[in-house]
């Protein structure tokens, strides 16, 4: 399997997916600070999208928000960067 990348912004952090050796790995980047404040893998596309935006969305409104981090990931402009 070719690597593949995917980027998209979420208030301030970039989401970045990565695919290697048949699963994805998901970074969650602080981009004002160059940080990275999360790192995970998962073993399908859908599954590390809604990873990184779950992360990214208790990371910016708390773990109580009421956001949907599986529609925002269906929604967020994902940028193909492979």
């Amino acid at each position: 399997m070719r690597d593949h990348k995917l980027e998209a912004d979420f208030d301030g952090l970039r989401l970045v997916l990565v695919s290697t050796a048949g699963h994805w790995q998901v970074f969650v980047y602080d981009v004002e600070r160059c940080e990275v404040l999360h790192m995970a893998e998962r073993s399908n596309l859908n599954s590390a999208k809604f990873a990184a935006v779950e992360y990214a969305a208790a990371h910016r409104f708390g773990p109580g928000n009421d956001l949907q981090p599986e529609s925002i990931a269906e929604e967020l402009p994902w940028a193909d960067c492979a």
